[in-house]
């Protein structure tokens, strides 16, 4: 399963996110952004992804923060998506707004 639910602003993605199925993820991140209000995300229920999925919700957030959206993760970033960001580079600097959303000021 993809997506566990849309509720309030919280979408929750579990199972597998990778290139087989990001439109359908990108759809749903699409639809609760055109939403009212601040948007959550939780990825805790993801098991596998790939850069595909990253480089989604990393887009999402920079056109959250380029039209003044709240845009945020339930919690920070583990597991296999964890790896995805430090393999990717995207986590090279800890102190940038990129490595902030995804690791909440969390040491990794």
């Amino acid at each position: 399963m993809l997506l566990a639910g849309v509720e309030h602003n919280l979408i929750s993605f579990v199972g597998d996110l990778t290139v087989s199925n990001i439109i359908e993820a990108h759809q749903a991140l699409g639809a609760a952004l055109r939403q009212d209000g601040a948007v959550v995300v939780d990825i805790d229920g993801v098991d596998e992804v790939d850069l595909t999925f990253v480089q989604m919700l990393e887009a999402a957030r920079r056109k959250a923060a380029e039209t003044g959206r709240d845009l945020a993760l339930r919690n920070a970033a583990g597991g296999s998506v964890l790896e995805v960001l430090r393999r990717g580079g995207f986590l090279d600097n800890e102190t940038s707004e990129r490595a902030q959303f995804w690791l909440q000021g969390a040491a990794q």
